[in-house]
């Protein structure tokens, strides 16, 4: 399930008639929601959006070797700004992203955070660049993503 689009989850659900159908697929998506860790989460997002793993590098801002290390599960607790910075190159939207951070048992987004709120703001204006977030960021007075 965790590999599936979100029409093929659609049209699963729109199949289910029954309360053990909904059962069954409840079950699976909360299994599939716990198995999943960051560098599944990071690729699957890769994947789904047709973004190019060295483009979503690059625009990272991150040391392209440890980008890739994250990516590919060889950097298993990347901080919480590496994680942004990674959400950010992959286009996510705010609930993604905030999925992205629970998954790598970082602290979510919060609203209250002056770093945070530029942040949400720029996802939510689908904004992904890192460049102009760390200017915000930067003017500020915050430290940056990096």
């Amino acid at each position: 399930m965790q590999h599936k689009s979100t029409d093929d989850l659609f049209h699963t659900l729109n199949q289910i008639q029954t309360a053990e159908e909904l059962e069954n697929y409840l079950t699976e998506l909360k299994r599939s929601k716990k198995s999943m860790n960051l560098s599944d989460y990071l690729n699957y997002i890769i994947h789904v959006k047709n973004l190019e793993l060295k483009d979503v590098v690059s625009s990272s801002g991150l040391e392209p070797h440890y980008a890739y290390q994250i990516i590919n599960g060889n950097k298993p607790k990347p901080s919480r700004i590496k994680v942004l910075a990674l959400c950010i190159a992959c286009h996510m939207t705010l609930s993604e992203t905030q999925h992205a951070l629970e998954i790598s048992r970082n602290g979510i987004l919060y609203p209250r955070d002056t770093a945070d709120a530029i942040i949400i703001f720029h996802l939510n204006q689908e904004n992904w660049s890192i460049a102009s977030i760390n200017d915000q960021l930067n003017s500020e007075g915050l430290p940056i993503l990096e």
